[in-house]
């Protein structure tokens, strides 16, 4: 019988689609990540399925939309009824091992705090020893929260081996200090971040491998390059000489769109959905900044993917292991005026990496749209494993196949109001979002706007295309319902 393939997932946080190399960004600096997408599939349309972290996590990791897995917002715990991918694998015989940011949990401190990612829980040493089991991931090694300060197993390590580092933006290590925006050159050394520690344990993973060994799952989840925007050296200078180009903001483009990006120009009203806001003082000389640190992380990242990636090749593992990089969402970076993410449907937040390289498919560009729902079933197909009925997404198409549909799905909820509440629909060359409980909407040519500032939802000349695109979109938001209830009793 032919070996089984193993599967590794690396998985960052707030990661834009238009930040690597491969995807045509001629100042990024990802040589591993460019080379993994020439010997794999680069997906160009990519969408995550909410512009918040949990959300989108779970649909990735469970195949399902929002509304079905019912994580419809941070701060909701994933309910463990919910088959997961690494579940999945698991009941299949496979070793199933995460190392880095889950966020299945909540981080935040609550009455009765139970999470097994509570930053005041690991703070306490209340789950030292514990490594799991964890929603299918047999052993874990969890990253809480970001920047210098993360918890979770890492947090403990890094004070048993590091004790007394002077963090900070008091202990920035030189260059302008931006407070406001927790933009600084970090003071933590190279070997003691989060994002060397989460490939360092991935590393000793499969040095501790035996020949004979089941096949595995691999989760490696980096934290970076979510804000804080503080990377060590020597990525905090790697980008200093770098002119980056103006964010793609249109003055006034806000006014014609719905009621939630015009707050969005005078007010915060998504403290607790991301904190996307207007910063007047980011323009300038900030902004170059934390668009460098933000380069700068995700150039560690990619450093970070090569040593596993080279480890892989060291154990002979290369050859029979699916290898995958994607991320939950982006951010704004000054996009339409605003910084960080929140309960808006934009290409910033929505658009995200993607590559899938599988020793048994061709190499290639796809330009299908698709969804992280539809990675699970894509690698479980992959494995010849069998796919849950509980699954919504579709195996990936490969180079040169038909798409399987014709747009990806996204739906979003707020804590701040019911009226941001929204349903999205991407197709090749259009956006179309809306928001029920306000009657507004957008639409966007996408080939004429691929940065989405003109919004046609009212334009009567777009008229037909609208009413086309609702139509598509009303059938996405039936399927993404949960296909059926959960039964306790006949009645």
């Amino acid at each position: 019988m032919a070996q089984r393939k193993n599967v590794v997932i690396f998985y960052s946080d707030q990661q834009r689609g238009d930040s690597l190399g491969c995807m045509g960004n001629a100042l990024a600096r990802t040589p591993n990540l460019d080379a993994l997408a020439r010997r794999g599939v680069l997906y160009r349309r990519h969408h995550a399925t909410n512009p918040v972290c949990m959300p989108s996590r779970a649909s990735f990791h469970t195949g399902r939309y929002p509304q079905a897995h019912r994580v419809i917002d941070n701060g909701i715990f994933l309910p463990a009824d919910q088959v997961t991918l690494a579940e999945t694998f698991r009941r299949a015989g496979y070793r199933t091992v995460s190392y880095g940011k889950l966020h299945f949990q909540t981080f935040a401190r609550y009455e009765g705090d139970q999470s097994m990612e509570s930053l005041d829980r690991w703070g306490r040493g209340e789950l030292d020893g514990w490594n799991g089991p964890y929603y299918g991931f047999e052993e874990v090694g969890l990253t809480v929260a970001h920047g210098e300060g993360c918890g979770g197993h890492y947090g403990r390590w890094r004070e048993r081996n590091f004790p007394g580092l002077k963090l900070g933006p008091d202990h920035a290590q030189g260059g302008e200090v931006f407070k406001q925006f927790a933009c600084y050159k970090s003071n933590l050394p190279l070997e003691a971040h989060h994002s060397t520690w989460v490939a360092d344990r991935a590393v000793e993973f499969l040095d501790r491998r035996q020949p004979d060994d089941r096949p595995f799952l691999l989760h490696v989840s980096f934290p970076d390059p979510h804000h804080p925007f503080t990377p060590p050296a020597p990525y905090h200078s790697m980008f200093d000489d770098v002119e980056f180009p103006p964010p793609h903001a249109v003055p006034g483009e806000n006014d014609t769109k719905p009621t939630p990006y015009r707050l969005t120009m005078t007010r915060q009203i998504f403290p607790t959905d991301g904190g996307a806001k207007r910063h007047a003082d980011l323009p300038g000389r900030a902004y170059q900044r934390v668009v460098a640190h933000t380069y700068g992380m995700v150039s560690l990242i990619d450093a970070s993917v090569g040593r596993v990636i080279a480890k892989l090749k060291e154990r002979g593992l290369l050859d029979r292991t699916v290898i995958v990089f994607s991320s939950d969402h982006g951010d704004f970076l000054g996009d339409h005026f605003l910084l960080h993410k929140g309960q808006l449907p934009c290409r910033s937040l929505l658009h995200i990496p993607l590559i899938v390289a599988d020793p048994d498919v061709r190499p290639g560009v796809c330009d299908a749209v698709c969804g992280n729902v539809d990675v699970m079933p894509t690698l479980l197909a992959s494995c010849r494993l069998e796919i849950p009925e509980t699954v919504q997404g579709m195996v990936l198409p490969s180079p040169g196949e038909p798409p399987r549909r014709d747009d990806a799905f996204e739906a979003g909820w707020s804590k701040a109001s019911y009226e941001y509440h929204h349903f999205t629909l991407y197709t090749e060359d259009w956006r179309l979002s809306v928001f029920p409980n306000l009657r507004e909407g957008e639409m966007y040519d996408l080939k004429a706007d691929p940065h989405e500032h003109r919004n046609l939802y009212d334009d009567p000349a777009f008229r037909a295309r609208r009413q086309e695109l609702t139509e598509s979109l009303l059938w996405a938001v039936g399927a993404a319902e949960p296909r059926k209830p959960p039964i306790v009793t006949m009645w």
